[in-house]
């Protein structure tokens, strides 16, 4: 049920993301909610489910908002596997460090995928610009803490059972049996 409700929601990010936030692919005011979910499941969640969450998500941005295919699929799974790698090696699991991290390599990850797309696809995308990617790494990590409150009450939600298994167990010993 994990890998559901966060497609689901995954899904509602990146609508909101391209319909309400972007009114154009360039826009200043524009947070990337998706990388907030890529940096969540980089934190929480088993390699198997993220990348099961993440195939669609980034189908479907690639989808909606993608002006070269495969941009958003690079940027999310080069970020999803840096997140990976570097939470592993930090002493600190509180979302409150996690955050910095978050944001640089938001800011990280963009600046190579710009690198990258400059190289293989010149004059596709606009000129770089330190202070719109410092606005936006800010709003990535503006909204992080409040995004991860709301997934982990996801998780937490997703987690419960809704048959109490318990109640339906039988019982497969006698009580009246006498040890022999």
């Amino acid at each position: 049920m994990v890998v559901v409700h966060f497609i689901l929601v995954g899904v509602l990010l990146v609508i909101l993301q391209t319909t309400v936030f972007m009114p154009s692919p360039v826009s200043l005011l524009s947070p990337d909610l998706h990388y907030v979910l890529v940096a969540y499941l980089a934190f929480r969640l088993d390699l198997l489910r993220s990348l099961i969450i993440l195939f669609p998500l980034v189908c479907v941005l690639d989808v909606l908002s993608g002006m070269v295919l495969g941009m958003y699929a690079l940027s999310c799974f080069s970020g999803y596997f840096l997140l990976r790698q570097v939470s592993s090696k930090l002493p600190v699991n509180e979302i409150l460090y996690q955050i910095p991290l978050i944001a640089l390599s938001y800011l990280a990850v963009s600046w190579a995928v710009y690198l990258f797309l400059e190289l293989f696809a010149p004059g596709q995308q606009v000129a770089w610009s330190w202070w719109r990617m410092i606005v936006r790494m800010t709003l990535v990590a503006g909204t992080t803490y409040p995004l991860f409150f709301i997934f982990d009450l996801l998780q937490k939600y997703s987690h419960r059972s809704f048959l109490h298994w318990n109640k339906l167990r039988l019982r497969g010993d006698n009580r009246r049996r006498r040890a022999a």
